[in-house]
């Protein structure tokens, strides 16, 4: 049996570079996959990575903003809709912008790093979370980072943003857990894709985290295997 076998998952950020490597883990393991996006040119480079493997009634694509309430609210609803169910939120939508001081960090740059990383995830776990409690089972997996957990100097606005996700995942699991709901979230270091060999020519590439790898932790996370797990954040360093 595949691990995640007639399973409903939405994956934000399934167009991009992790993303597109735990859509197709996902299929592969048998779930149904739906996939907000809002980057256009994304969707080609996720439809070349899965190729004709799969049929098209397991995937559903759709353009929609997480960040924007109506908008999740409705890519939600039309997903339960279709499959009846949504058993599995990913939330891999969140991003980077560079690093400053504390004290050169202006106010829309601090906020600018919560709106793309923790927001996207509150909206969505709001939006899906009483739909696995009254099924009285769901996975959710959110993305946190290294920094999160450590603090980085001169990052501090991302480093809190992602410190604030492993604080939600923590918090909401708690509130979750007697509904058969297991939260837990995910904490990368630099993770191997196309865009950040060309920021850092120079790294030793070969030591980042694959996102093929990150997708098989996620997908554990969100399987029946994952019994006794809820409210934590597993570090997927590789040896960067």
């Amino acid at each position: 049996m595949q691990i995640l076998e007639n399973r409903v998952a939405i994956i934000t950020g399934g167009t991009g570079a992790l993303g597109r490597a735990v859509v197709e883990n996902f299929l592969i393991a048998g779930a149904k996959a739906a996939v907000p996006y809002v980057v256009d040119a994304e969707v080609p480079l996720l439809q070349k990575q899965l190729g004709n493997r799969f049929p098209a009634s397991e995937i559903y694509l759709k353009k929609a903003d997480v960040s924007d309430e109506a908008q999740i609210a409705k890519f939600v609803a039309d997903v339960a809709a279709k499959w009846g169910k949504i058993d599995i939120l990913v939330n891999l939508v969140g991003g980077f912008w560079g690093g400053k001081p504390i004290a050169e960090t202006s106010l829309a740059e601090w906020q600018a790093m919560f709106d793309l990383n923790l927001k996207p995830t509150f909206l969505c776990c709001r939006a899906v979370v009483p739909i696995m409690q009254r099924n009285k089972w769901g996975r959710i997996v959110s993305v946190a980072s290294r920094s999160g957990l450590q603090g980085a100097g001169d990052y501090a606005a991302y480093a809190v943003a992602k410190g604030a996700i492993a604080t939600f995942t923590a918090s909401l699991a708690q509130e979750v857990l007697d509904d058969g709901v297991m939260v837990n979230a995910i904490a990368p270091s630099t993770i191997d894709t196309e865009a950040n060999r060309v920021a850092m020519p120079k790294a030793k590439h070969e030591n980042w985290v694959k996102p093929a790898d990150i997708a098989k932790t996620i997908a554990y996370l969100c399987s029946d295997d994952c019994r006794v797990t809820s409210g934590a954040v597993v570090p997927v360093y590789g040896k960067a």
